[in-house]
């Protein structure tokens, strides 16, 4: 494929990086600080995405506990201080990402982060991993723009970017949240089976990987 591809845009938890365990951590975190036992991180895929809410909600579901509305805030407070304080501690790069990085910095293609994560929290991680160099542009969630699978923040990215098409672009992601816009915006779009999301039953990626240096060959950079 050669499609003059300019601008491949990343997410970030669960296709650059596996953040699983520090996550784990800060729901634990959360948990124990209402009297309840840790969850173990091997049902953790079940709970990862849509930010910090969402997985206390689905922690309290997954441990059969009605959760207090009043407190949903004080929750996601805790969790996120929590996580700042102890978001590298066991993350790691996925296989092949930084090589991968390296090739498209070199290729002068355009490479974005545009992560449903939070802005403060996105930009720390990349800093203590030493990426800032190899992104363009880095984007996390914030009160401006309506989060994936809006379509909203991967517009933006290549607004910002001075790209002239969509589908001058490559999404790459692990969940819907990052195919839906990516098809809607004529992207081409690739689903990564290593990270933690699942794509819905009739929802197509253009194309799935097993490993993210494959990236590289699909799209002929």
């Amino acid at each position: 494929m050669n499609k003059n591809f300019k601008c491949v845009i990343f997410d970030l938890d669960g296709t650059l990086i596996d953040s699983g365990p520090d996550l784990a951590s800060s729901l634990n975190y959360v948990l124990r600080k209402q009297g309840f036992e840790d969850i173990k991180p091997s049902i953790l895929g079940d709970l990862v995405g849509g930010g910090a809410e969402m997985m206390i909600r689905r922690g309290f579901d997954y441990i059969k506990s009605k959760i207090d509305e009043k407190k949903v805030q004080i929750y996601i407070s805790q969790f996120l201080e929590y996580y700042y304080n102890n978001c590298t501690n066991q993350t790691k790069l996925y296989k092949g990402v930084e090589t991968t990085l390296k090739y498209l910095k070199k290729r002068n293609i355009k490479v974005c982060l545009c992560t449903n994560k939070k802005q403060y929290l996105t930009d720390k991680i990349i800093k203590e991993f030493e990426l800032d160099n190899y992104f363009d542009f880095i984007l996390g969630s914030s009160e401006k723009l309506e989060m994936k699978p809006s379509v909203q923040m991967l517009e933006f990215c290549s607004q910002k970017l001075q790209i002239n098409s969509s589908e001058q672009c490559v999404m790459i992601g692990d969940s819907d949240n990052d195919i839906i816009p990516a098809n809607k915006l004529k992207m081409t779009s690739i689903y990564v089976r290593y990270g933690y999301g699942k794509l819905s039953k009739n929802l197509f990626a253009s194309y799935e990987v097993n490993e993210i240096k494959e990236i590289i060959e699909i799209c002929n950079f």
